[in-house]
């Protein structure tokens, strides 16, 4: 929560050395610049807003996902956050493989889909994964619950590593959305 409005300012991130991402390589893509963090998560603070709208937290999104079952996503973890108090998400793009479209002067990817995974840490710890393909498919949020291993094996990234053994192999394996 905070008091900081959307600057909708899409810029190049100042610390990307070479051709950086600018907004014009989505220009008549069909793609919304869609956040991975999103804006509406950063109203705490005027610097984290203008962060937010760095091409760097963007990726070629389909808009009725971006703009449908996405940004229920989204809304959903900021109520989560809010009730549980704190809560830890990491999202990002998924390739399937090497031969993927791109957008604009500098062939920016175009993800097949994307994924959220978020973890609470109390005295019953729980974790999801959501994998979303990038179409304008609408479905119910738990079509799209996955565990945060099966985000792991698509991805190649080890989510919740700080955890004990013990509590991240019970984390991960589950996908219970009612639990949340």
């Amino acid at each position: 929560d905070g008091n900081f409005s959307r600057t909708d300012k899409f810029l190049p991130d100042p610390l990307v050395e070479g051709d950086p991402v600018v907004t014009q390589d989505y220009s008549g893509s069909g793609y919304d610049r869609g956040h991975m963090a999103p804006a509406a998560d950063m109203k705490w603070s005027e610097q984290a807003m203008k962060e937010s709208f760095y091409m760097t937290n963007m990726c070629p999104q389909n808009s009725a996902l971006n703009q449908g079952d996405w940004e229920e996503l989204e809304s959903r973890c900021r109520g989560w956050a809010n009730h549980y108090g704190e809560i830890f998400i990491a999202a990002g793009p998924i390739f399937y493989n090497k031969n993927y479209k791109t957008i604009g002067n500098n062939k920016v990817g175009v993800p097949d889909a994307f994924f959220k995974v978020i973890l609470r840490v109390n005295k019953n710890s729980q974790a999801l994964g959501f994998i979303y393909p990038n179409d304008g498919t609408h479905h119910k949020m738990d079509f799209y619950v996955v565990t945060v291993d099966d985000v792991e094996s698509l991805t190649g990234i080890d989510f919740f590593y700080n955890l004990s053994d013990e509590t991240e192999n019970k984390v991960e394996s589950s996908s219970n959305l009612s639990l949340w």
